[in-house]
């Protein structure tokens, strides 16, 4: 599997994701930097990326079928958890596509889809002390603080060869929600749904075909049903 990709180990750049995006197209291109200076999050958020400290990886893919463009996400987090529960096997995926450990963030995904390529950012908290992440809007961890130890190189190996293997099976129609499911405490679990003006909560169902969440309320307005979507809203545990 390791000749199916290659990873370029740089010392610094703006973001992994923009660096891809500048770069020639090569399919299963990995970029690695050792510190970001505009490190991105999902929903337009910053992701901390001091030198050393994270694990800052982007993977450049050629687009998957239109049907399941939509499960890149999901795909890649499962991709994402299936290596990391190899040293902490209590860690979680919370939709749509976050590794949690305890309540607290360890690593976030971001997956862009541009005209000629998708370009799937990781970037993973490795050595932070619980002090410098103290700070974040989200309750975040890191695997040092949570007693574990990692190579970053190791682990950038392991995380773009599960990916180039979770992109085959989202291309090949072979990837199942199920699969991110298995690792999602939340379906069953009763969340609150934030979207920027009101926060209603809501029973969790599953997730469908096209990725998106499909919740229950219950409230004034009687009980329904309705899906909802990664690119709207923020979703909480209760």
């Amino acid at each position: 599997m390791k000749g199916t990709f290659r990873i370029l180990f740089v010392d610094e750049v703006d973001s992994t994701n923009e660096y891809l995006k500048r770069v020639p197209f090569e399919d299963a291109l990995f970029v690695v930097a050792d510190r970001q200076t505009k490190g991105k999050g999902r929903r337009g958020k910053n992701w901390i990326s001091e030198r050393g400290k994270g694990l800052y990886l982007s993977g450049m893919f050629s687009l998957p079928p239109l049907p399941y463009r939509s499960l890149a996400g999901l795909s890649f987090a499962v991709a994402t958890i299936s290596v990391i529960r190899r040293y902490m096997n209590k860690a979680y995926l919370k939709w749509p596509n976050d590794v949690y450990v305890n309540g607290k963030k360890l690593c976030g995904i971001l997956v862009e889809v541009l005209r000629d390529r998708l370009i799937v950012g990781i970037g993973v908290n490795v050595s932070y002390g619980r002090d410098e992440l103290s700070h974040l809007d989200v309750p975040a961890t890191s695997l040092l603080a949570e007693g574990v130890k990692v190579d970053r190189r190791v682990l950038a190996e392991e995380l773009a060869e599960r990916l180039v293997l979770y992109k085959r099976k989202l291309c090949t129609g072979n990837f199942c929600v199920s699969e991110f499911e298995k690792f999602c405490p939340m379906i069953g679990k009763t969340v609150k749904i934030i979207d920027g003006k009101k926060s209603p909560l809501a029973r969790v169902l599953g997730i469908d075909r096209e990725g998106a969440l499909i919740v229950e309320f219950d409230d004034e307005e009687g009980r329904r049903v309705g899906r909802i979507f990664s690119a709207d809203v923020s979703v909480r545990i209760l």
